[in-house]
């Protein structure tokens, strides 16, 4: 039978998450009772502190707790942030949903981990606590650290990102690698006026790289007329660009990121697309 860990804040959170490292689960939000937990798991309830439960929206920020699991955040994601809503819809499934918090999400080897794409296309900042400092750090900075491995106990309890413009259009999409680990997605975001691209940018993720924004894609549909033609170049553009930062030439992934990328331009651009 597994241990379950329930703290009260967040400074016994950390605690928990320095006594314990990577054996924790991190929950929220289900019935522990009836729930089966992997051999060796420790099972910590995040349902308790409030403070990492909550979607709050002030002066122009929003800031999201990673106590929330990803069904909540389908389900209440709002306004600028549904872009996220978009991808806790499509990264886990409705069986799973209701039980993977964003915080076990946002680790490097979560199957999860794509939820970060959206966050770098949001210039999103990482509020970090340990069991001795706080720090807020940006996502890309947050990425490089979690890849090397946090300090001991040291946990991202926020998300904070400024709230949109206006009139821009979101997308996101997410494919799973078949036959093995590993996934690909991609989130972007714009405006289109008159079915012209306005200050298109455009985040990826690969198998091998974390989320990065690429310009050449961005530049190739930024202030042209919305077509099918306009977005397989930039997928095809995207691809190149990726698979050279990588060092690749896998085919197959190079097949994966032309298909995340078209699909989430085709999203956006649904309704507006030249004949």
């Amino acid at each position: 039978m597994s241990t379950i860990q329930s703290p009260r804040s967040i400074s016994d959170l950390v605690k928990v998450a320095a006594k314990y490292g990577k054996k924790a689960q991190y929950v929220s939000g289900i019935d522990l009772s009836g729930d089966r937990t992997p051999a060796g798991k420790v099972v910590v309830d995040l349902g308790s502190i409030g403070a990492i439960n909550e979607i709050e929206e002030a002066k122009g920020k929003v800031l999201i707790g990673t106590g929330l699991n990803l069904g909540r955040l389908a389900r209440e994601a709002d306004g600028e942030s549904g872009l996220l809503r978009q991808a806790a819809s499509l990264i886990a499934n409705p069986l799973v949903r209701n039980r993977i918090t964003f915080l076990e999400a946002m680790d490097t080897d979560s199957p999860y981990f794509d939820i970060t794409t959206p966050l770098v296309l949001l210039e999103s900042k990482v509020r970090l606590q340990s069991p001795t400092a706080k720090r807020t750090i940006s996502i890309r900075d947050f990425l490089d650290l979690a890849t090397k491995g946090l300090k001991k106990g040291e946990l991202p309890t926020h998300i904070e990102y400024d709230r949109m413009p206006g009139g821009e259009r979101v997308g996101f999409f997410r494919i799973a690698r078949m036959g093995g680990k590993g996934s690909v997605s991609a989130a972007a975001r714009m405006k289109i006026v008159r079915n012209v691209c306005k200050d298109p940018e455009i985040v990826v993720s690969s198998l091998d790289l974390p989320p990065l924004r690429t310009k050449s894609a961005e530049k190739e549909i930024g202030g042209k007329t919305a077509s099918e033609d306009s977005i397989k170049k930039a997928a095809a553009l995207a691809a190149t660009e990726i698979l050279e930062i990588s060092n690749s030439k896998n085919g197959y992934e190079r097949s994966l990121i032309e298909i995340a990328v078209a699909r989430t331009l085709r999203s956006i651009m649904e309704g507006s697309i030249a004949g």
